[in-house]
């Protein structure tokens, strides 16, 4: 049998508290780096329509959503900040980060669930904008019955 005692007396408390230190980073990255997916991923549906459009800011700081033929399909003056303006901003936040023009189109998307999204083809990014209520999402429903 083994002596307990002599076993307490070779673990000391001081080297728990670095050894779980150690465990726990060690944990935490281990994580980091094997769970590349989320776990609430929904499932893909098929997209019943969808519109390549582009979001920009005009030379006056308007925010413009424009058709693939440059018409402008809506637009908010300055100082009547909207969603629109908001996800123009996080759309090129994510383009500066990637080191990806500013400029190429986004993709509106309806799919088969009803739920509406902005595709971005050049980061492979999607929004979903149903997350973001359906007064949020109204505009982008105009568009897409044009």
């Amino acid at each position: 049998m083994y002596n307990a005692w002599a076993l307490m007396k070779l673990l000391k408390p001081q080297w728990l508290v670095p050894f779980a230190m150690v465990a726990s980073i060690a944990i935490v990255i281990g994580f980091q780096i094997l769970n590349f997916e989320p776990l609430n991923t929904p499932a893909d549906t098929p997209i019943i329509s969808s519109k390549l459009i582009y979001i920009v800011k005009s030379d006056d700081l308007s925010t413009q959503i424009l058709d693939e033929n440059s018409a402008v399909l809506v637009e908010y003056p300055k100082g009547e900040e909207t969603f629109v303006s908001t996800l123009l901003t996080v759309v090129n936040r994510d383009r500066t980060k990637r080191n990806i023009d500013k400029s190429s189109p986004l993709v509106l998307q309806e799919k088969d669930d009803g739920r509406i999204g902005v595709f971005d083809p050049a980061s492979q990014e999607e929004i979903d904008l149903m997350a973001f209520g359906e007064d949020n999402i109204i505009i982008f429903r105009d568009i897409l019955a044009q």
